[in-house]
């Protein structure tokens, strides 16, 4: 049985002498201090440790692990804009063999799809912003040919983004996106806003 005298969060926030009695325990329960609990730790080192009859204070070394990585400070050059990505121009060649009802996407169906279908795209602008105050909108020209699929496409956006793969991952995104067919193609233009 062991009685407690004084709890190890004592006045004043200091630990107790190594000489002051802090539990008691019958004679024959043993001989010796209690040794503290040492929590195993990555990559060695240890920070200042304060223990008191088993009880394991450590310093801020392992909020770390709690808070989570620290947010990405950006330069300027980081937040500046720019154009990545293929030519998006339209050639206007008469296609003798196209239907005679050929004709480019209408508002209503462009607004439909990229209000649908944009969901891989804005994944892809979240997770290369992700841990950053990055506010920007996100430009994306596509070019969606007669069949309803993106061939090409162009993004501005800010340099770290593309640091952190934008191009690459959006391209994809972009690609799967199925527009309705109109025989046509359709320069289509739309932002993202981040933050």
């Amino acid at each position: 049985m062991y009685l407690v005298l004084r709890p190890p969060w004592g006045s004043g926030g200091t630990t107790a002498p190594g000489d002051a009695a802090v539990a008691m325990a019958p004679a024959d329960a043993g001989s010796g201090k209690p040794k503290p609990k040492q929590r195993p730790r990555s990559g060695g080192g240890g920070g200042n440790r304060r223990t008191t009859a088993g009880a394991d204070f450590s310093d801020t070394e392992d909020t770390d692990e709690q808070s989570g990585p620290a947010r990405v400070v950006l330069t300027a050059a980081d937040r500046s804009l720019e154009w990545r990505g293929e030519s998006t121009s339209i050639s206007r060649k008469i296609d003798i063999n196209a239907p005679g009802d050929a004709r480019p996407l209408e508002t209503g169906e462009i607004n439909s799809t990229v209000s649908s279908q944009t969901g891989g795209v804005r994944a892809c602008v979240e997770q290369g912003a992700a841990n950053t105050d990055l506010r920007a909108t996100i430009t994306f020209k596509i070019v969606v040919e007669g069949t309803g699929k993106v061939t090409r496409s162009q993004i501005q956006a800010p340099r770290y983004l593309f640091e952190k793969g934008l191009l690459g991952c959006a391209q994809r995104a972009l690609g799967q996106m199925k527009f309705p067919a109109t025989g046509a193609p359709t320069l289509v233009t739309f932002p993202v806003n981040l933050g």
